[in-house]
C-alpha cells in the first residue's frame, strides 16, 4: 500500500491514522458529554462556534507561521496546543475553562491541517499525490471508525456495568483523546522538515484568484456542513429515539465503508478526472439530504446518511491533492490555510445557525445544507472543469 514512499511520508500517514483513532473519541462523544455536564443546545453551539472560528483564524496564519518555523515545528506547536485544549475539556471546571479548551483545540486544527497537507505533498511525487492523500484519508477514516465504535459502547459499559455516573463516564471517554498526542508528537519529532527556500510569498493577482476559486466553493460547503453535521448524533436520538450505541453503529459503518472506498478512489480519478469525480459525488450527496427529512424509519435514514457522508467526504483528499498541484512549495500551506479559513468561518456561522434551525424544525437544516452544496458544486465545476486531467 505504501511501497515506494519515503520514510517520512510513511510516518506522516501512520501518525495521522493513529491520531484519528483517539480524535474521534472527543468529536463523536462531545455533544453527549456537554449535555451530561448540563449545557443546552445553544451553549453547545457557542462552544462549537468558538472552536471553528478560532480554527479559521489560525488557518489564515498557518502558512505564514510555517514559513518562519518550518512545517515540522508548526505541526509540533499545533499538537501541543491541542493537548492543552483537550486537557481543559476533560477538566471542564466551568464554562470559561471549557471555552478556552475549545479555543485551543481550534488553534490546533487551524495550524495542523494546512501544514500536514503541504508537508505530505512535498514528501511524495506528483504522480503519487492523489494516491498518498487518499491512502492517508482512508487509513485515518478506518481508525476513525474504530474510535466511533468504542466511543459509542464505552459510556454505557462504564455506566451500566461499573456503576459510574453519566458525567464521569463521558469525561473518561473524552480523556482518551489525550492519547492522540502521545503518539503524534514523538512521530513529528523524528521526521525531517522540508526546507523553505523563500520565506516570503510573491502575492500577485493570479495567486489571489487561484486561492479564491478554491475558497468560494469550500466556504459554501462549510456553511452547509456547519448547519447539520455537529447535530447529527442528537438528531437521530430526537427523531427516532435511538440509543447512543445504535448511533455509534451508524457512524462506525459510515467511517468503515468510506475508508475502504477511498483506497479505490484514485483509480476512478484516473478514469474520469478529479473535477468530475468531486462534482458527481457532491451533487449526489446534496440530493440525498433533500429527501432525508422525509424518511420515517431509523434504518433507512441511517443508510441514506451513511451513503451521503461517504459521497461528500470521500472526495476531500482528492480535492486537497488537486489543489496542491496549483501551488509551489512556499504557497501550499498558505493557500490551503486560506481556503480552509473560508470554509471554517462559514462552518462556525453554520454551527450557530444550525442550532436555531433545529430548534425550529428537524427538516429545515437539511434543505438549507442541500441548497448550499448544490451551489458550491456548480461553482467548483465551472471554475475547474478545464483542468480535469
Amino acid at each position: 500500500m505504501l511501497k515506494g514512499y519515503s520514510r517520512d511520508a510513511k510516518i506522516l500517514i501512520g501518525a495521522n491514522a493513529a491520531g484519528q483513532l483517539f480524535l474521534q473519541f472527543s468529536i463523536f462523544i462531545m455533544p453527549f458529554y456537554l449535555a451530561a455536564l448540563g449545557y443546552d443546545m445553544a451553549q453547545m453551539g457557542t462552544f462549537f462556534s468558538i472552536q471553528t472560528l478560532v480554527g479559521g483564524l489560525f488557518f489564515l496564519t498557518a502558512g505564514q507561521i510555517s514559513l518562519r518555523l518550518g512545517y515540522k515545528k508548526t505541526l509540533i506547536l499545533s499538537a501541543i496546543l491541542g493537548l492543552a485544549g483537550r486537557l481543559l475539556q476533560v477538566l471542564a471546571i466551568n464554562y470559561y475553562v471549557l471555552a478556552l479548551g475549545f479555543f485551543l483545540v481550534g488553534a490546533n486544527m487551524g495550524l495542523r491541517q494546512p501544514n500536514f497537507s503541504a508537508l505530505l505533498s512535498e514528501e511524495v511525487s506528483d504522480e503519487q499525490r492523489h494516491h498518498a492523500f487518499s491512502i492517508s484519508f482512508g487509513l485515518g477514516t478506518l481508525f476513525n471508525a474504530v474510535g466511533v465504535l468504542i466511543a459509542g459502547f464505552a459510556p454505557d459499559f462504564l455506566i451500566n456495568s461499573l456503576g459510574i455516573t453519566e458525567d464521569i463516564a463521558y469525561r473518561l471517554v473524552v480523556s482518551l483523546a489525550l492519547l492522540q498526542f502521545v503518539l503524534v508528537i514523538p512521530a513529528l519529532v523524528i521526521i525531517h522538515d522540508v526546507p523553505v527556500r523563500n520565506p516570503k510569498i510573491n502575492w500577485n493577482r493570479e495567486l489571489v484568484v487561484k486561492i479564491l476559486k478554491f475558497s468560494l466553493p469550500s466556504a459554501l460547503i462549510g456553511l452547509g456542513a456547519g448547519i447539520t453535521i455537529p447535530y447529527m448524533s442528537l438528531y437521530f436520538k430526537l427523531r427516532f429515539g435511538t440509543t447512543l450505541t445504535s448511533i455509534s453503529g451508524v457512524f462506525f459503518i459510515q467511517q468503515l465503508t468510506m475508508s475502504l472506498g477511498s483506497f479505490g478512489l484514485p483509480k476512478l480519478v484516473e478514469r474520469i478526472g478529479p473535477v468530475k469525480v468531486i462534482s458527481l459525488f457532491q451533487s449526489t450527496a446534496a440530493f440525498l439530504f433533500i429527501i432525508f427529512p422525509s424518511i420515517e424509519t431509523f434504518l433507512l435514514a441511517a443508510s441514506l446518511y451513511i451513503l451521503r457522508s461517504i459521497l461528500m467526504n470521500i472526495v476531500w483528499p482528492i480535492n486537497d491533492s488537486f489543489m496542491m498541484g496549483f501551488f509551489n512549495t512556499e504557497e501550499k500551506a498558505t493557500a490551503s490555510g486560506i481556503r480552509r479559513a473560508f470554509s471554517t468561518f462559514m462552518r462556525g456561522s453554520g454551527n450557530y445557525l444550525g442550532g436555531i434551525l433545529f430548534g425550529m424544525s428537524l427538516s429545515y437544516p437539511f434543505y438549507a445544507t442541500a441548497f448550499l452544496y448544490i451551489v458550491a458544486t456548480a461553482i467548483f465545476y465551472s471554475f475547474f472543469i478545464k483542468h480535469n486531467k
